[in-house]
């Protein structure tokens, strides 16, 4: 099916005007949203019935849209309500011909996402769009993917964790990284000489982890690698960048498809193409986010999907603000960074709220030597418990007391840490490793 998305005439036509907008003012912009804004408003209005009730309710005047803020009269959604009502968030009418994908649910709640080939030609267009500025090519360059792909089972008793897609292309498992194998791969990478690995930020980070724990001196020419679908820390981002000697392009994206932010030639901060939809940055009781450093809730409204058209859609991240223009000359919206979703944060024995990721993953502070995988499991303020997955080269005693030493003199007499060794840290279906199971949940 996808084949016939790169087929299609509205994908190149796609592609070119991406190209094209991407150095419009902050004028034209704000135009060509607002116009999107009132065709989609009239849309949801007639066509999805969340939003026909709405309107009835509220008395709303379609005829009043004179401003993106129009937008705000509309109530903040989540996973959770349209879980508990998916039809009412759903065009009936074009439900048979679609595309179906669901989230990966490290929040708690995967959402089943339903979309048709348009919304997907522009989906594919942005990945095309965004490896343009750093002069990749999806359809000639050689490149790897390691992301949540299965390999046969024939292939990987042979110690064979890939297979070829085509002769640009090696799939790789991510299901299958290990102190055991990680050489396997290495051997294979330099040998494809891609110019790109595409992967998550979690998995490429534990076969990083390796290489610079096991000293190994790697090169292999690569120019970039691109990460998406998880949040990404300065502690990994550090370890990737230095054992594999290239620049890490951290992409913004999630399933449903309303919000695309990229990196660019001088930066990393995170553009927001305005093409795709709009971004609001709001503190915990709605309110937009002005002041430039500051943390907010990313609220998503996507102009692409009309199978599930999205408005105010909380996606669960956390964004930091950034005010300052960009010197590569895009008037996008920019955040400095995303620092992770709502359930990336421990509990002190105050029930204070306290990032897990700049701690674990500072390599300053912590030492991961001997250990595979490991996921933090919290289940009481002030305390977290830490399941290791390690190697034969240091014992299940010494590791323990070492990860319980480093991570109490991190977090002080704030959290309480004790840790166990686990024969198997398992990943999500679709290749995820969540370092971090909150079972706690406070506003």
């Amino acid at each position: 099916m996808l084949n016939n998305v790169y087929k299609d005439d509205k994908f190149l036509k796609r592609v070119k005007f991406l190209k094209k907008s991407q150095f419009w003012t902050k004028k034209r912009i704000y135009n060509y949203q607002l116009n999107l804004l009132k065709e989609l408003i009239n849309y949801v209005c007639y066509e999805i019935p969340y939003y026909q009730n709405y309107f009835v309710k509220k008395n709303i005047d379609l005829n009043s849209i004179n401003s993106l803020d129009f937008l705000k009269k509309f109530p903040i959604i989540n996973k959770k309500v349209i879980q508990n009502n998916p039809n009412l968030f759903l065009n009936l009418n074009k439900k048979k011909n679609f595309f179906k994908r669901t989230t990966g649910g490290s929040t708690g709640t995967p959402l089943t996402i339903l979309s048709d080939k348009e919304f997907q030609i522009k989906d594919k267009a942005n990945t095309v769009y965004y490896t343009s500025i750093f002069d990749v090519n999806v359809f000639k360059d050689r490149s790897i993917r390691i992301y949540g792909d299965k390999i046969p089972q024939r292939l990987i008793k042979k110690k064979i964790f890939w297979y070829s897609r085509n002769k640009r292309q090696l799939i790789f498992s991510s299901f299958h990284i290990s102190s055991k194998t990680f050489l396997y791969y290495l051997d294979k990478i330099k040998s494809h000489n891609p110019k790109y690995i595409h992967s998550r930020s979690s998995t490429i980070f534990t076969l990083a982890n390796l290489i610079h724990l096991n000293k190994v001196n790697f090169n292999c020419n690569l120019k970039y690698i691109f990460v998406d679908g998880e949040y990404i820390t300065k502690g990994q981002r550090k370890i990737i960048e230095k054992v594999f000697k290239t620049r890490v392009i951290n992409i913004y994206g999630h399933t449903e498809g309303a919000l695309i932010g990229h990196p660019c030639e001088h930066s990393n901060n995170l553009h927001f193409m305005p093409q795709n939809g709009i971004l609001e940055l709001v503190d915990r009781k709605g309110k937009e986010i002005k002041i430039d450093g500051k943390r907010g809730r990313v609220i998503a409204t996507g102009f692409n999907n009309q199978i599930l058209p999205l408005l105010r859609y909380e996606t669960g991240d956390v964004g930091l603000k950034e005010k300052k223009k960009c010197k590569c000359g895009r008037n996008y919206f920019l955040l400095k960074e995303i620092e992770g979703r709502e359930q990336d944060y421990v509990y002190d024995k105050n029930k204070k709220k306290v990032p897990l990721a700049p701690a674990i993953f500072n390599y300053n502070d912590m030492d991961w030597k001997g250990i595979d995988e490991f996921k933090v499991i919290q289940k009481k303020p002030g305390k977290i418990l830490v399941n290791i997955e390690k190697n034969d080269k240091y014992s299940s005693k010494e590791i323990k007391s070492r990860v319980n030493k480093k991570m109490n003199q991190i977090f002080g007499n704030r959290i309480k840490v004790s840790s166990s060794i686990v024969k198997k840290i398992l990943k999500t279906k679709i290749g995820k490793h969540r370092y971090l199971d909150q079972k706690l949940k406070f506003k």
